[in-house]
């Protein structure tokens, strides 16, 4: 994780996804500190307004195999203050898009937060004044057959497919994944990163809505 104390929260989550990681009968244990970061530095005990939830980036349900996994996505390192119902909406029907796109080979995904400097505040439990990300994002690179068995930085463009979606951080926004597509170099441009570093044929520059069947 890309981790900003100043905010006290993850710019970005970089995780692979695969049935491996998602099965299994462990479910969100308990909220606690990353003991990896000074408690200073995190949220404090979650969130004082009910309009807001500990938003996870990696999704509770991303992490079922083992109590230790589902516990350390249950870190305050991995929260942010995100609208309940944004959370509970159409984030939560991208993050099941998400998970169906899992396949033999891994599915590689960065779920972030941005700020474009126009963000408010809400109070933590602790009375610290935590800012509100103005959009949410994930981009996700994976093989296109989903069975190649090998690494996904040998395999050419060809085989490789990658996809972004871009949220704004709103209650009721009627947004979809379908809507919310942009490619992972218009993603990177907006952010100031650059994800998939190590995968050198990584298509960054385009998607195909059809291959992730949007």
């Amino acid at each position: 994780m890309g981790y900003d104390k100043s905010k006290k929260l993850a710019l970005w989550v970089a995780y692979p996804l695969h049935t491996y990681y998602t099965t299994g009968s462990s479910r969100e244990r308990h909220w606690g500190y990353d003991p990896d970061l000074d408690k200073s530095v995190q949220m404090t005990e979650g969130l004082a307004s009910s309009d807001y939830n500990r938003g996870h980036q990696v999704a509770n349900a991303d992490r079922r195999v083992s109590d230790l996994s589902n516990d350390q996505i249950s870190y305050y390192s991995n929260m942010t203050a995100q609208l309940a119902n944004f959370n509970s909406g159409v984030w939560a029907t991208l993050e099941g898009k998400v998970r169906n796109w899992m396949c033999a080979d891994t599915l590689y995904v960065v779920t972030g937060c941005h700020f474009d400097g126009t963000q408010i505040t809400t109070p933590d439990k602790g009375g610290n004044s935590l800012p509100v990300p103005t959009h949410y994002y994930k981009v996700l690179l994976r093989s296109k057959s989903g069975s190649t068995g090998k690494a996904a930085g040998t395999l050419g463009a060809g085989e490789l497919q990658c996809i972004g979606f871009w949220y704004t951080h709103a209650a009721s926004s009627g947004q979809t994944p379908a809507t919310c597509i942009k490619s992972v170099q218009e993603i990177e441009n907006l952010t100031g990163f650059s994800f998939f570093a190590n995968v050198p044929n990584a298509p960054k520059a385009s998607y195909s809505a059809s291959d992730w069947g949007l």
